[in-house]
């Protein structure tokens, strides 16, 4: 009868094996396995009811028929799932259960099979367990909330009453056994568990015989799930390194930009300050002598005193002999700013007094040349000297 029982369990796994469906896939087809959000306390509860039949193992069960041994079974349990693979359910398992005896014990009922020489045996269980479950399918083949057949082994400890007669014993027990999970419903689960439980061998009143005891169950029934059926997969933590790495290289650009302004506002400083040079120019030929426009830094135009300058030159040099052409020298100075930024600087300052000879002085664009030098030619030493528009014959 126990190999008998053994095959019935072992044909369930195989079913729930063979009806595994696969869970969540990647883009490369691979079962993904978590991690998933904790859920809440009240999340993923379940209620179970189930009705089947007892089959107790005592030491003269083989002696009687297999049909007045089978007793009435009920299994009422509350459960959570704490992940998809792990839960853990409390329960009542019991009813009844029957067997034969060859002599008068606690529980023999009087009714001696004079064929079998054994009397017949009925007694009450009553057993209060923990259940510790996990789901092979969701381990195997990843979670799946719609899956239609979940496969579940469980093992269990508790405690175990026998009573009748009058009588009663109470043991330690422990049990395994396979829960199968059938979806009808986003509510509802049809189950089909296989339970065997182990007890001490004086729990059927007989103190003699094998040292260990036991009850298969064989029951179906329904599970009814509560508030939040589910379980979401927790989003992949996000690699911060190459943010901290560009924060870090920008923080220390900055440092430098503001080491290299602070040095640039300390020369503009010093260069407004500085007193200006005097010299003493004399005209000893109507022969224009060049001239030096200064600029200041990053500047394409020119301060009072520089336009002053050019309105001296022109009226003394330029208009002094209307046949002569000059040249435009753009320059800029090559201490500060990449040589095209320096480029450009150095031909909107030289266009700049070429407008002012054009359009403010009259001078023909046939007496005028061009040439932005950049800060290809500085001829001073100091670089504000470089910023400068030079005319020259």
């Amino acid at each position: 009868m126990k190999k008998g029982l053994m095959t019935s369990v072992l044909l369930l796994a195989l079913a729930g094996a063979a009806a595994q469906e696969n869970g969540n896939r990647d883009a490369n087809n691979k079962i993904v396995r978590g991690p998933y959000e904790t859920n809440r306390f009240f999340d993923n509860i379940f209620i179970g009811i189930a009705g089947g039949v007892n089959i107790y193992h005592g030491e003269n069960d083989s002696y009687g028929s297999l049909g007045k041994r089978l007793a009435p079974a009920l299994d009422v349990n509350v459960g959570k799932w704490f992940t998809p693979l792990i839960g853990v359910r409390i329960g009542y398992s019991g009813i009844n259960a029957k067997g034969w005896i060859t002599g008068q014990t606690l529980y023999a009922k009087g009714i001696f099979d004079e064929k079998a020489g054994v009397y017949n045996e009925k007694f009450g269980v009553s057993y209060l367990h923990t259940d510790f479950l996990w789901n092979f399918s969701n381990a195997v083949s990843g979670y799946k909330e719609t899956r239609t057949w979940n496969f579940v082994p469980f093992f269990g400890a508790g405690w175990a009453r026998s009573y009748g007669n009058g009588t009663n014993d109470n043991e330690l027990a422990i049990s395994v056994g396979l829960l199968n999970n059938i979806r009808l419903c986003n509510l509802v689960d049809l189950t089909l568990e296989a339970r065997h439980m182990f007890v001490n061998q004086r729990f059927d009143g007989v103190s003699r015989g094998s040292r260990g005891e036991g009850m298969t169950s064989v029951t179906m029934g329904l599970t009814f799930k509560l508030n939040r059926r589910n379980f979401k997969r927790a989003a992949a933590p996000m690699d911060i390194t190459p943010y901290l790495n560009r924060i870090e290289a920008l923080e220390s650009d900055n440092t430098m930009l503001s080491g290299k302004n602070k040095a640039l506002t300390d020369e503009n400083t010093a260069l407004r300050n500085r007193k200006p040079e005097v010299e003493s120019v004399t005209v000893t030929t109507v022969s224009a002598t060049p001239v030096a426009l200064f600029f200041e830094i990053g500047r394409a135009t020119l301060d009072k005193k520089e336009l002053a300058n050019l309105d001296f030159y022109v009226k003394n040099a330029l208009e002094a002999d209307k046949q002569k052409t000059f040249t435009l020298y753009g320059g800029a100075d090559k201490a500060t700013g990449t040589a095209d930024f320096n480029r450009k600087l150095s031909e909107k300052r030289m266009q700049y007094v070429y407008d002012l000879l054009v359009n403010k002085y009259g001078i023909s664009k046939d007496r005028l040349k061009t040439v932005a030098e950049g800060d290809t030619n500085n001829r001073f030493s100091e670089p504000e000297l470089n910023r400068t528009v030079i005319i020259m014959e």
